[in-house]
This record gives structure tokens, C-alpha cells and sequence, in this order.
């Protein structure tokens, strides 16, 4: 009797630990569940998505239309989204040499982002400001993160 309480104690102990486990993540919420989205449609598919880009960012609209061509120009050294292993597409999060599978997620009000799993809008999101013609317009959730990189362009190698 006394041994069948001590393995239950055990058993208990490891399924709490395992609880809390599922529990961790940092600051900015990695590692959090995926969280159901509406039924709104995102701006951009992922398959949209995957492909060789020139990269370009600016912080005042009026610098838009310079930073287009510049963008364009940067496809000599592409920056190449690819498929994820689990469904989404493999890019960088803020500040990371590493590569992520970041996922779309839709927000109630119909607003679209590419991030880790998460709520949308969450700290590590970039948010798909506009898809037309072949470019992406994106801006990171990140406040702080938004005044170093400002809007970015990706806009599609030929």
C-alpha cells in the first residue's frame, strides 16, 4: 500500500511538472498555443508568401516610393522565404539571426499577421500591412522595434 502511494505522489508530481512545463514562455510570449482565428481572410496566403524578395523599409510615407526601387534592387542578394516543416513559412523574428516557422493569424478586427504561435498582434508579429502586385508591406507589433526598422517592403525577385 505504501509503495502504490509513493508511485502515485510520483505520477502526480511528474503530470504537474509537465502542466507547468506546457506553461513556459518568455517576455514577448513564444511558445504560447495557437489560438483560434475568425473567420475573416487573411491579406495574404502563405504560398503568397514563399518566394526570393528584395528587402527595403522606410519610416515616413513619403519615402515609399524611393525605397520601391531600392527594394527591387536588393534581389541580388534575395532574402528567400520557404515552407515550414509544420505548415507555415520559414523567416526571422526581430533581432534574430535564426530562422522561424511563423504562421498567419488573423485578428477579431480582420487585421493580419506572420508570427510564432500566439495571439495576433503579439510582440514577435509582423503585421501584413498590404499584398498588391507582387510587394508586401509589413510593420512589426513591437513598438520599440517599429522606430529601428520602420514599414518594411518585401517585394518579389523576378
Amino acid at each position: 500500500m505504501r509503495l502504490n502511494k509513493r508511485i502515485l505522489s510520483v505520477a502526480m508530481g511528474v503530470g504537474a511538472m509537465a502542466a507547468l512545463a506546457g506553461c513556459a514562455s518568455d517576455e514577448r510570449g513564444m511558445g504560447l498555443p495557437s489560438v483560434s482565428t475568425p473567420s475573416v481572410p487573411p491579406k495574404i496566403t502563405l504560398d503568397q508568401m514563399v518566394g526570393k524578395w528584395g528587402i527595403g523599409a522606410y519610416h515616413k510615407d513619403t519615402e515609399r516610393a524611393r525605397t520601391l526601387p531600392q527594394a527591387r534592387a536588393a534581389c541580388s542578394n534575395p532574402y528567400v522565404i520557404t515552407k515550414g516543416p509544420n505548415g507555415g513559412v520559414m523567416m526571422h523574428v526581430a533581432d534574430s539571426a535564426e530562422l522561424f516557422e511563423l504562421k498567419l493569424k488573423v485578428a477579431p478586427d480582420g487585421r493580419t499577421f506572420v508570427g510564432p504561435d500566439g495571439p495576433p498582434g503579439d510582440l514577435w508579429d509582423r503585421e501584413i500591412l498590404a499584398y498588391e502586385q507582387d510587394i508586401i508591406t509589413t510593420r512589426f507589433s513591437d513598438p520599440e522595434v517599429v522606430q529601428r526598422y520602420g514599414t518594411m517592403v518585401f517585394v518579389r525577385c523576378k
